[in-house]
């Protein structure tokens, strides 16, 4: 791959998990917003990267296969993002081996029992929620806390997203069962198939600046590369203490909108909520370490 240039989101998620606009539409949109590359990331899968691709070729965009893993560190949950780097690219599509693919089943089929035991948590205080009521019509979908917020709000369960995370949906509270995918084995996939990888939103996991660095240490054991500096949440003050803790630990830079599309309002492909500014330079310098 030529050096790129101009602006980048690394962080992004379409229908094939929780966000709302197709594969197709996040290319397209990621194009008018005059982004030169974006990955697609959705959760646990990366059964929409081939449409996203090859929507990208025919627009001029590159597009990088990524995923965003979840998994478990000391009872709270954290997300990783994978980008596969090492991928050869044929005119048409991203060769992507079948082996990840098949990896990923594991991963789709733990996300499902959990969701279906949440379900089951509903169902026995008279909250009743089908697979037809998260999926919107795409049963291949991995289904998030974020499907469940929609159906409470479509059940008139709750009137908006914060009533059903703050109610209904805390991790790890009476509805929301703990995952039983750890770091390690989350990691060991991502490692496994040779993926650049880096901790997303590190911010969003509320440790303290101590407990942030070990988390980090002990992801970078396991093979983690990066930290995601840029990203819609971050300020300006966010983007220097992650900027200097990448350097102290050797880790490069990463960032992303983390673009939902309506799942969450006002936040904007490669520009997050109106400021974010990703430039291409952070992609070359991982391209250029790997």
């Amino acid at each position: 791959m030529n050096k790129i240039s101009g602006y980048i989101d690394l962080h992004t998620h379409s229908t094939s998990s929780d966000g709302t606009y197709s594969p197709t539409d996040v290319a397209v949109l990621a194009k008018q917003a005059s982004l030169s590359l974006i990955a697609l990331t959705d959760h646990d899968t990366m059964a929409g990267v081939d449409e996203c691709f090859k929507k990208g070729l025919k627009l001029g965009l590159f597009v990088i296969p990524g995923v965003e893993m979840s998994c478990v560190y000391e009872e709270k949950e954290i997300h990783i993002l994978g980008y596969l780097l090492s991928t050869s690219f044929s005119q048409d599509k991203p060769d992507i081996p079948k082996e990840i693919f098949s990896d990923l089943d594991f991963f789709a089929k733990e996300r499902a029992d959990r969701n279906a035991e949440i379900i089951k948590r509903f169902k026995k205080d008279g909250i009743f929620i089908s697979e037809n009521d998260l999926n919107n019509g795409n049963p291949k979908a991995q289904i998030t806390r974020a499907h469940f917020s929609n159906a409470l709000i479509n059940m008139g369960v709750v009137k908006n997203k914060k009533e059903a995370f703050e109610k209904y949906l805390e991790y790890g509270g009476k509805y929301i069962p703990v995952k039983n995918i750890n770091t390690y084995r989350c990691m060991q996939f991502l490692t496994r198939h040779n993926f650049f990888i880096s901790l997303a939103h590190p911010f969003q996991y509320k440790f303290s600046e101590k407990e942030l660095e070990k988390l980090l240490l002990h992801l970078k054991d396991l093979g983690l590369k990066g930290i995601e500096v840029y990203h819609s949440t971050h300020s300006s003050s966010d983007i220097n203490k992650l900027n200097s803790l990448a350097q102290k630990l050797n880790l490069l830079p990463t960032g992303g909108s983390d673009f939902h599309g309506n799942n969450k309002p006002g936040l904007y492909i490669g520009r997050g909520y109106g400021d974010l500014k990703i430039p291409a330079s952070i992609f070359n310098d991982i391209l250029n370490s790997n």
